[in-house]
């Protein structure tokens, strides 16, 4: 914090969690979410608070007081969107496949308290987060209040990253210039693909924004964001950005295919050595022999498949890869690969041709909410919300070939807040058709200050206009 206060960091977030269980309880249940998203992409941050009781369980614990408040007001913790029904079924799912991998591996039965079951149950609480948004039915203010907060804490992770690296001399590629920053075990990768997610969904909402200053803002974030990915090292987060800009550019910003263009012709010319070292090492041209990195995923890749085969319908179980002992590991560091280094396999290993269906049916109705709302809103910053979760859906997509991008909270935890942001966007259009055509995207700022007083009639006519509605 450089102001002398580190030490009471800790405190701080546990006090200012506490305060915040009771008013997401018994005052406003959006408050324990608006508390939860600063820390979500930053579990360095959130390391602080593990050292207090039940600290290292605030997410859950904080969702549990959104539930409770929605309980006290007599809501349902249900809402009706495109996710419910498929996402209970796919929580159902892996509860069950988490049971049968404990008899698969002839290991301890995955209760409270197991290592198992609380992968299971860290993965779980991105899915009901979605379901809480969307229960919470916020109003349009509200909506643009998670929006800003997704920018701050977005920007709290680029500047935490910007001071880790800034120093170092990036001349010549070496594993030990990659950071993961505030992103804590993710890593690297991990903080390439949640960038790569952040830009997509920033280009949404700078395309819509009327506003010149806060459009402003959002490329300045942008181009800071893009930064950070460039030094991060990561390829896989490198074809998420492209992926993810080709996408931007087909559907709605067209000026983003001449920039992709230009960083085709000379990208060679402005990525700094390392960088470029890190993107040619992945295949040799004259050898045609691909890095040690690719060649470990290529063997992982070749060694699932032939575990998959041995339970095609079923799968191995919920999270039971990392306890094979399938590979040893070639990168330095001792033990076993725990990871397919592809989401997709992973799931196809894991939970068989069923938990692969509903993993992709899951994937495209995320993806078609968006895009949905996107070509349908007539409020441009619903719009801009269901583009924003189109394009994040994209890169996580791409990102999640080269390891698992998908289950962290870290890493993709916004990406479900917009799932449960555009089902009520979408309820908005429906039925509150006044509420949802309000235009400013700058109203979210009233939740940190006071509102001006509205400006006071000057012409004849709008005299004469507020006279009449007035009257009326």
């Amino acid at each position: 914090m450089h102001f002398g206060l580190e030490p009471y960091v800790g405190i701080v977030l546990y006090i200012s969690a506490i305060a915040a269980f009771f008013l997401t309880i018994f005052w406003k249940p959006v408050f324990g979410i608006y508390y939860l998203i600063p820390l979500i992409p930053l579990q360095t941050i959130r390391y602080r608070l593990n050292t207090f009781p039940l600290g290292a369980s605030v997410i859950g614990i904080m969702l549990l007081a959104v539930a409770l408040g929605l309980k006290r007001q007599r809501r349902p913790l249900l809402p009706k969107s495109p996710w419910t029904k498929l996402l209970c079924i796919y929580i159902l799912f892996t509860f069950l496949s988490l049971w049968y991998g404990a008899f698969y591996l002839k290991s301890p039965l995955p209760l409270p308290g197991d290592v198992r079951f609380a992968t299971w149950q860290e993965y779980i609480v991105l899915p009901v987060m979605l379901l809480l948004v969307a229960a919470l039915e916020p109003n349009s203010r509200q909506i643009r209040t998670l929006v800003v907060l997704m920018c701050l804490a977005t920007l709290a992770l680029d500047h935490n990253f910007w001071n880790a690296v800034s120093d170092r001399s990036f001349t010549t590629y070496a594993d030990d210039l990659r950071e993961g920053s505030s992103m804590g075990y993710a890593g690297s990768n991990g903080l390439a693909a949640f960038e790569a997610q952040a830009v997509a969904l920033l280009l949404a909402l700078a395309a819509f924004e009327r506003r010149v200053w806060l459009r402003m803002g959002y490329y300045a974030l942008i181009v800071f964001s893009v930064v950070c990915l460039v030094y991060s090292l990561s390829r896989g987060g490198y074809a998420a950005l492209l992926v993810g800009l080709l996408f931007m550019g087909l559907v709605k910003q067209r000026k983003i295919l001449l920039v992709l263009i230009l960083l085709a012709c000379i990208w060679t010319s402005i990525l700094p050595p390392a960088v470029q070292q890190r993107i040619s090492m992945s295949y040799n041209q004259e050898t045609g022999e691909v890095d040690n990195s690719a060649e470990t995923r290529l063997a992982l890749w070749k060694d699932a498949m032939d575990l998959f085969h041995s339970s095609p319908v079923w799968g191995t179980g919920y999270d039971t890869y990392a306890y094979m002992h399938r590979a040893k590991r070639t990168d330095g560091w001792s033990g076993y690969y725990a990871d397919t280094h592809n989401i997709y396999l992973k799931v196809l290993v894991e939970t068989g041709v069923i938990g692969l269906v509903l993993f992709l049916w899951l994937l495209v109705t995320t993806f078609f909410a968006g895009y949905r709302l996107f070509r349908h809103a007539k409020n441009e910053y619903f719009a801009s919300l269901g583009l924003g979760l189109a394009g994040w859906v994209v890169c996580a997509a791409v990102a999640s070939t080269f390891g698992d991008r998908w289950t962290y909270p870290q890493i993709n935890g916004f990406m479900w807040i917009l799932g449960g942001v555009v089902a009520q966007a979408w309820r908005l259009e429906k039925h509150s058709p006044s509420e949802a055509m309000s235009p400013t995207a700058s109203e979210a700022m009233e939740e940190f200050m006071l509102a001006p007083a509205a400006p006071q009639p000057t012409g004849i006519t709008e005299v004469a206009a507020s006279s009449l509605r007035a009257t009326t």
